[in-house]
C-alpha cells in the first residue's frame, strides 16, 4: 500500500510575498539601506574627481575600498552571523554604519576616505548574510524564489536612480547632503528593522 503525498504547495508570486507585513518592512529597509550606499558612494567619487581632482588610480581605489570588504570579509562575516541575533545584527550594522558615513563628512583626504569606505563596507558584510537569514525565517520555503527577487529589484532600482540623483546633490548643494541622507536612511532602515 502507498502514501499519498501531498503535493507541494504552488510557489508565492512578487504581490503574495509583498503582502507580507515582515517582508514589506525588509524591502523598504533594503531600498532605503542600498539607496543611501550608493548616494554616498557616488557622492565620495563626484567630490574626489572635482574637489581634490583625484587621478583615475586614486578614484578607482574608492570602488576598491568599497567592493573589496564584500570578497574578502563577506564569506567570514556569514560564519558569525550565523551564532548571532539577525534582528541585533542587522540594526548594529545600519547604527554603526550611519557613525561611519557621517565621519565621511569631516574626511580631509583620500585615505582617510578609503579607510572610511572600506570600514562601512566591512560592517555591509554582516548585514547581508544577516538579512538573508532573516529572509529565510520570515517566508514559507515556497516564498523564497520571489522574495529573493523582490530583494533584488530593490537593490538594482536604488543603483539605478541613485546616481542621478547623489550628482543633483552634490552640484546643488555639496557632498555632504549626501553623507547625511545616507546616515538617516540607516536610521530610517534600523528602525523598520526594528
Amino acid at each position: 500500500m502507498t502514501v499519498a503525498t501531498p503535493d507541494p504547495p504552488a510557489q508565492l508570486n512578487l504581490a503574495e510575498v509583498f503582502r507580507m507585513p515582515a517582508v514589506r518592512r525588509l524591502w523598504a529597509a533594503q531600498v532605503v539601506s542600498v539607496f543611501g550606499d550608493f548616494l554616498a558612494l557616488f557622492a565620495v567619487l563626484s567630490h574626489v574627481s572635482f574637489h581634490l581632482h583625484a587621478t583615475p588610480a586614486q578614484v578607482t581605489g574608492i570602488s576598491i575600498s568599497f567592493m573589496l570588504p564584500f570578497a574578502v570579509v563577506g564569506p567570514l562575516a556569514g560564519v558569525f552571523v550565523d551564532r548571532w541575533n539577525v534582528k541585533r545584527t542587522m540594526i548594529s550594522s545600519d547604527l554603526l554604519r550611519a557613525a561611519i558615513v557621517i565621519a565621511l563628512v569631516f574626511a580631509d583626504g583620500l585615505w582617510a576616505i578609503y579607510g572610511l569606505l572600506f570600514l562601512m563596507s566591512t560592517v555591509s558584510a554582516f548585514f547581508v548574510p544577516a538579512q538573508s537569514v532573516t529572509v529565510r525565517t520570515l517566508v514559507p520555503a515556497h516564498g523564497l524564489v520571489a522574495t529573493n527577487a523582490l530583494m533584488q529589484q530593490a537593490m538594482q532600482f536604488a543603483r539605478i536612480l541613485s546616481p542621478a540623483i547623489a550628482g543633483a546633490l552634490v552640484a546643488a548643494v555639496g557632498p555632504a547632503s549626501c553623507y547625511f541622507l545616507d546616515a538617516g536612511s540607516y536610521f530610517v532602515s534600523a528602525g523598520l528593522i526594528l
